[in-house]
């Protein structure tokens, strides 16, 4: 059974006290960021000095500041982004503690495993991204200058802001397969329609990819593509898996 039902205005407090709660664990873990920023910004720069070795660079390339704020505005947005990741199981553990009472029993035993996969598969893209993606584009970048007669010169801002944008779009593009067997449990999605509309599929992922990388050239494009279809197929097996059953769906009630 659920828990009563509350009036609108604890449900409104409620919120208030769950978004100060994250707000809270978020300034904390930027805090911590913040703290740890030299540490943070040699953790970035990794994948470009692999990047520099892969298309044969001798030193490794200066980040530059142009701007008089520049090194405050990157402390920050590092901060933030280290305080969004440190933070992200007990903002979890807010939503969901502010989710239980409008679920079903068996709907709050399959929330925990829910948060825990999704916390895991945004962990999974991040790293993919970090390792595998973001060295093979700064090295194409590098290159494609190299082929232009261009120096490469990039400034600390740029660099951390598309390190960043990286970073979280392909953590949140790795949530797709969860997010497809969800709303197969919920009876909102059908595997064979959603099989059946691949090429729509595709479309869409196509979209998606350029909506989340923070560049539009079609390598940045493919790289993110690519995972993301087969991120697609795999949460198409998952949907087969889950069966023509939603474990989710709530049960009819009588009139």
């Amino acid at each position: 059974m659920r828990d009563a039902e509350k009036p609108f205005l604890d449900h409104l407090e409620d919120l208030r006290g769950l978004i100060l709660k994250c707000a809270g664990a978020i300034g904390v873990g930027a805090a911590i960021g913040v703290t740890g920023i030299g540490q943070v910004m040699e953790v970035l720069r990794w994948p470009l000095r692999q990047a520099q070795g892969e298309s044969g660079l001798a030193a490794p390339n200066t980040l530059l500041a142009l701007q008089v704020t520049d090194p405050m505005t990157v402390t920050l947005q590092i901060g933030l982004g280290a305080g969004i990741l440190l933070s992200l199981p007990l903002v979890l553990y807010f939503v969901g503690e502010y989710l239980l009472p409008a679920l079903e029993p068996r709907e709050r035993k399959l929330l925990v495993p829910a948060f825990l996969t999704g916390a895991l598969l945004f962990l999974l893209g991040s790293a993919f991204c970090y390792f595998f993606v973001l060295p093979q584009a700064l090295a194409f970048f590098q290159n494609f200058n190299r082929w232009l007669g261009l120096e490469t010169s990039w400034t600390m801002a740029s660099y951390t802001d598309f390190v960043l944008q990286m970073l979280v779009g392909f953590g949140l593009s790795f949530e797709l397969p969860l997010i497809m067997v969800i709303l197969a449990g919920l009876g909102i999605l059908e595997r064979d329609a959603v099989a059946a509309h691949r090429r729509h599929a595709v479309v869409v992922l196509l979209v998606l990819a350029a909506c989340v990388t923070p560049t539009s050239d079609p390598f940045n494009l493919a790289l993110m593509f690519l995972p993301l279809y087969g991120l697609f197929e795999l949460g198409l097996v998952g949907m087969g898996w889950l069966g023509r059953k939603p474990v989710l769906a709530r049960p009819t009630r009588l009139s």
